[in-house]
Protein backbone atom coordinates (compact mmCIF):
# COMPACT_ATOMS: atom_id res chain seq x y z
CA UNK A 1 0.00 0.00 0.00
CA UNK A 2 1.30 3.61 -1.09
CA UNK A 3 -0.15 5.47 2.06
CA UNK A 4 2.06 8.76 0.54
CA UNK A 5 0.39 8.83 -3.04
CA UNK A 6 -3.22 7.89 -1.56
CA UNK A 7 -2.53 11.07 1.10
CA UNK A 8 -1.58 12.98 -1.61
CA UNK A 9 -4.78 11.74 -3.76
CA UNK A 10 -7.21 12.77 -0.48
CA UNK A 11 -5.19 16.61 -0.33
CA UNK A 12 -5.94 16.14 -3.49
CA UNK A 13 -9.52 15.75 -3.38
CA UNK A 14 -10.18 18.14 -0.47
CA UNK A 15 -8.38 20.89 -2.84
CA UNK A 16 -10.71 20.81 -5.39
CA UNK A 17 -13.47 21.10 -3.19
CA UNK A 18 -15.35 24.45 -2.65
CA UNK A 19 -14.10 26.08 0.41
CA UNK A 20 -16.38 27.29 2.89
CA UNK A 21 -15.76 30.82 4.43
CA UNK A 22 -16.28 29.64 8.39
CA UNK A 23 -15.53 33.63 9.61
CA UNK A 24 -18.15 34.65 7.58
CA UNK A 25 -20.03 37.53 9.34
CA UNK A 26 -23.41 37.80 9.71
CA UNK A 27 -24.73 41.42 10.69
CA UNK A 28 -27.51 41.96 13.19
CA UNK A 29 -28.26 45.48 11.66
CA UNK A 30 -28.98 46.02 15.87
CA UNK A 31 -27.28 49.92 16.23
CA UNK A 32 -23.86 50.13 17.75
CA UNK A 33 -23.52 45.92 18.76
CA UNK A 34 -21.92 44.75 15.68
CA UNK A 35 -19.55 47.35 16.60
CA UNK A 36 -19.46 45.35 20.17
CA UNK A 37 -19.04 42.12 17.67
CA UNK A 38 -16.20 43.67 15.91
CA UNK A 39 -18.54 43.30 13.02
CA UNK A 40 -20.97 40.86 13.35
CA UNK A 41 -21.78 37.42 14.61
CA UNK A 42 -20.52 34.42 13.11
CA UNK A 43 -22.23 32.57 10.30
CA UNK A 44 -23.64 29.09 11.66
CA UNK A 45 -22.59 29.69 15.36
CA UNK A 46 -25.61 29.58 18.50
CA UNK A 47 -25.32 33.23 20.57
CA UNK A 48 -27.05 32.85 23.99
CA UNK A 49 -29.14 36.06 24.64
CA UNK A 50 -29.65 36.38 28.10
CA UNK A 51 -30.76 38.53 31.22
CA UNK A 52 -33.81 39.62 33.43
CA UNK A 53 -37.37 40.00 32.35
CA UNK A 54 -38.03 43.48 30.69
CA UNK A 55 -34.42 43.88 29.69
CA UNK A 56 -35.14 43.34 26.07
CA UNK A 57 -34.68 39.98 25.02
CA UNK A 58 -37.83 39.42 22.87
CA UNK A 59 -36.80 42.98 21.17
CA UNK A 60 -33.74 42.58 20.20
CA UNK A 61 -34.46 39.02 19.06
CA UNK A 62 -37.01 40.33 16.94
CA UNK A 63 -34.90 43.04 15.49
CA UNK A 64 -32.32 40.58 14.49
CA UNK A 65 -35.04 38.50 12.51
CA UNK A 66 -36.64 41.27 11.13
CA UNK A 67 -33.34 43.18 9.83
CA UNK A 68 -32.30 39.91 8.21
CA UNK A 69 -35.49 39.48 6.08
CA UNK A 70 -35.55 43.44 5.19
CA UNK A 71 -32.29 44.48 5.31
CA UNK A 72 -30.21 41.36 4.18
CA UNK A 73 -32.67 39.05 2.38
CA UNK A 74 -32.63 36.28 4.37
CA UNK A 75 -35.38 33.99 5.42
CA UNK A 76 -35.97 34.41 9.28
CA UNK A 77 -37.44 31.98 11.98
CA UNK A 78 -38.71 33.30 15.50
CA UNK A 79 -40.13 30.80 17.56
CA UNK A 80 -41.95 32.04 20.51
CA UNK A 81 -42.83 29.24 23.61
CA UNK A 82 -44.62 32.07 25.98
CA UNK A 83 -46.39 34.45 24.07
CA UNK A 84 -49.31 34.55 21.39
CA UNK A 85 -48.05 35.39 17.92
CA UNK A 86 -50.47 38.05 17.74
CA UNK A 87 -49.45 39.39 20.92
CA UNK A 88 -45.59 39.71 20.14
CA UNK A 89 -46.63 41.04 16.48
CA UNK A 90 -48.38 44.14 18.22
CA UNK A 91 -46.10 44.92 20.76
CA UNK A 92 -42.66 45.02 18.35
CA UNK A 93 -44.54 47.03 15.64
CA UNK A 94 -44.99 49.52 18.82
CA UNK A 95 -41.47 49.81 18.67
CA UNK A 96 -40.90 50.71 15.54
CA UNK A 97 -40.65 46.78 13.59
CA UNK A 98 -42.35 45.91 10.50
CA UNK A 99 -43.39 42.58 11.07
CA UNK A 100 -45.40 42.87 7.84
CA UNK A 101 -42.84 43.87 5.57
CA UNK A 102 -40.52 41.28 7.36
CA UNK A 103 -43.06 38.49 6.72
CA UNK A 104 -44.18 39.51 2.96
CA UNK A 105 -42.97 37.28 0.22
CA UNK A 106 -41.99 34.81 2.71
CA UNK A 107 -39.20 36.43 4.61
CA UNK A 108 -40.12 36.21 8.27
CA UNK A 109 -42.00 32.86 9.76
CA UNK A 110 -43.15 32.94 13.39
CA UNK A 111 -44.25 30.28 15.26
CA UNK A 112 -45.33 28.72 18.36
CA UNK A 113 -47.37 29.59 20.87
CA UNK A 114 -47.85 29.37 25.25
CA UNK A 115 -45.60 26.74 26.84
CA UNK A 116 -48.66 25.75 28.51
CA UNK A 117 -50.38 24.59 25.36
CA UNK A 118 -47.48 23.19 24.06
CA UNK A 119 -46.95 21.23 27.24
CA UNK A 120 -50.67 19.54 27.00
CA UNK A 121 -49.77 18.78 23.17
CA UNK A 122 -47.08 16.82 24.49
CA UNK A 123 -48.60 14.62 27.01
CA UNK A 124 -51.35 14.28 24.64
CA UNK A 125 -49.46 12.69 21.88
CA UNK A 126 -46.92 11.19 24.01
CA UNK A 127 -44.31 13.38 22.19
CA UNK A 128 -40.61 14.71 23.64
CA UNK A 129 -38.95 17.56 23.36
CA UNK A 130 -36.94 15.94 20.65
CA UNK A 131 -40.21 16.37 18.49
CA UNK A 132 -40.11 20.00 18.86
CA UNK A 133 -36.73 20.21 17.40
CA UNK A 134 -38.04 18.08 15.08
CA UNK A 135 -40.66 20.77 13.63
CA UNK A 136 -37.84 23.75 14.11
CA UNK A 137 -35.69 21.46 11.83
CA UNK A 138 -38.37 20.70 9.48
CA UNK A 139 -39.85 24.47 9.17
CA UNK A 140 -35.98 25.54 8.42
CA UNK A 141 -35.46 22.99 5.81
CA UNK A 142 -38.84 23.57 3.98
CA UNK A 143 -37.65 27.61 4.15
CA UNK A 144 -34.21 27.97 3.35
CA UNK A 145 -34.06 29.86 7.22
CA UNK A 146 -30.91 31.80 7.69
CA UNK A 147 -31.15 32.76 10.96
CA UNK A 148 -33.53 31.77 13.62
CA UNK A 149 -34.34 33.33 17.21
CA UNK A 150 -35.93 30.88 19.76
CA UNK A 151 -37.38 32.97 23.11
CA UNK A 152 -36.61 31.32 25.15
CA UNK A 153 -35.17 28.17 25.82
CA UNK A 154 -35.95 27.91 29.74
CA UNK A 155 -39.66 27.08 29.01
CA UNK A 156 -38.03 24.50 26.28
CA UNK A 157 -35.83 22.74 28.73
CA UNK A 158 -38.93 23.05 31.32
CA UNK A 159 -40.26 20.06 29.97
CA UNK A 160 -37.35 18.06 30.82
CA UNK A 161 -36.64 16.70 34.21
CA UNK A 162 -32.53 16.96 34.93
CA UNK A 163 -29.45 19.04 34.23
CA UNK A 164 -28.14 16.41 32.40
CA UNK A 165 -31.21 15.89 30.16
CA UNK A 166 -31.35 19.69 29.41
CA UNK A 167 -28.10 19.86 28.54
CA UNK A 168 -28.09 17.26 25.79
CA UNK A 169 -31.49 18.97 24.52
CA UNK A 170 -29.86 22.25 24.21
CA UNK A 171 -26.77 20.30 22.59
CA UNK A 172 -29.18 18.56 20.13
CA UNK A 173 -30.96 21.92 19.19
CA UNK A 174 -27.69 23.57 18.63
CA UNK A 175 -26.37 20.88 16.66
CA UNK A 176 -29.43 20.84 14.29
CA UNK A 177 -29.59 24.68 14.36
CA UNK A 178 -25.71 25.04 13.04
CA UNK A 179 -25.63 21.78 10.77
CA UNK A 180 -28.69 23.52 9.10
CA UNK A 181 -26.33 26.41 8.19
CA UNK A 182 -28.86 28.48 10.94
CA UNK A 183 -26.98 31.89 12.93
CA UNK A 184 -29.29 31.44 16.01
CA UNK A 185 -30.29 33.77 19.18
CA UNK A 186 -31.08 31.41 22.02
CA UNK A 187 -33.07 33.74 24.69
CA UNK A 188 -32.33 33.06 28.68
CA UNK A 189 -34.08 34.79 31.60
CA UNK A 190 -31.96 35.40 34.32
CA UNK A 191 -32.67 36.08 38.27
CA UNK A 192 -33.53 39.52 39.33
CA UNK A 193 -30.56 41.08 40.61
CA UNK A 194 -27.97 38.67 39.40
CA UNK A 195 -24.93 38.58 37.43
CA UNK A 196 -25.90 34.79 36.05
CA UNK A 197 -25.06 34.17 32.45
CA UNK A 198 -27.81 31.76 32.34
CA UNK A 199 -30.79 30.14 34.40
CA UNK A 200 -29.25 26.78 35.12
CA UNK A 201 -25.78 27.42 34.80
CA UNK A 202 -24.83 25.41 32.06
CA UNK A 203 -26.07 26.94 29.10
CA UNK A 204 -22.92 29.05 28.42
CA UNK A 205 -20.90 26.09 28.25
CA UNK A 206 -23.35 24.43 25.28
CA UNK A 207 -23.50 27.67 23.16
CA UNK A 208 -20.94 29.07 20.96
CA UNK A 209 -21.33 32.43 22.28
CA UNK A 210 -23.12 35.05 25.10
CA UNK A 211 -24.27 38.33 24.90
CA UNK A 212 -26.16 39.67 28.29
CA UNK A 213 -28.21 42.25 29.35
CA UNK A 214 -28.08 43.59 32.60
CA UNK A 215 -30.51 45.93 34.69
CA UNK A 216 -28.51 47.40 37.88
CA UNK A 217 -30.36 49.73 40.25
CA UNK A 218 -28.94 52.90 40.45
CA UNK A 219 -31.21 55.14 43.17
CA UNK A 220 -34.31 54.72 41.96
CA UNK A 221 -33.53 53.64 38.20
CA UNK A 222 -32.55 50.32 36.56
CA UNK A 223 -29.85 51.17 34.59
CA UNK A 224 -29.29 48.69 31.62
CA UNK A 225 -25.94 47.73 30.68
CA UNK A 226 -25.07 44.99 27.50
CA UNK A 227 -21.87 42.62 27.75
CA UNK A 228 -20.95 40.20 24.87
CA UNK A 229 -19.29 37.66 27.76
CA UNK A 230 -18.19 34.79 25.22
CA UNK A 231 -17.95 35.21 21.05
CA UNK A 232 -15.68 32.02 20.15
CA UNK A 233 -13.79 33.26 16.92
CA UNK A 234 -14.19 36.71 17.09
CA UNK A 235 -11.95 39.39 18.61
CA UNK A 236 -15.20 41.36 20.59
CA UNK A 237 -15.76 44.34 23.10
CA UNK A 238 -15.59 43.07 26.11
CA UNK A 239 -16.90 45.95 28.23
CA UNK A 240 -20.44 46.68 29.62
CA UNK A 241 -21.71 49.33 27.39
CA UNK A 242 -25.13 51.37 27.53
CA UNK A 243 -28.54 50.34 25.82
CA UNK A 244 -31.96 51.96 25.12
CA UNK A 245 -34.89 50.44 23.92
CA UNK A 246 -36.64 52.93 21.87
CA UNK A 247 -39.27 53.46 19.94
CA UNK A 248 -36.88 52.08 17.00
CA UNK A 249 -35.95 49.09 19.16
CA UNK A 250 -33.03 48.39 21.03
CA UNK A 251 -29.70 51.14 20.44
CA UNK A 252 -26.79 50.15 21.97
CA UNK A 253 -23.81 52.72 22.56
CA UNK A 254 -20.86 50.78 21.89
CA UNK A 255 -18.42 53.88 22.90
CA UNK A 256 -20.44 54.69 26.48
CA UNK A 257 -18.86 52.19 28.98
CA UNK A 258 -21.33 51.76 32.26
CA UNK A 259 -20.51 49.76 35.40
CA UNK A 260 -17.04 50.24 35.65
CA UNK A 261 -16.98 49.03 39.40
CA UNK A 262 -18.75 46.20 38.73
Amino acid sequence: MNLGKEIKEVIGKNNSMPKKNYLERVKTSIEGLDKMLNGGLLAGRNVLLSGPCGSGKTTMAMQYVCNGAIKHNEKSLYVTLEEKKEKIINDMEKLGMNIEKAQKNGGLFIIGGPIASLNSYMHKVDANIDNVIKEIEEVVKQNNIKRVAIDSINLLTMLLQTDEEKRLALASLCNTLSSLGCTSLLLSETKEHSMDLSRYGMEEFVVDGVIVLYLVRQGQMFVPGIVVRKMRGINHDKSIRYYKITDKGVVVYPDETMFANI
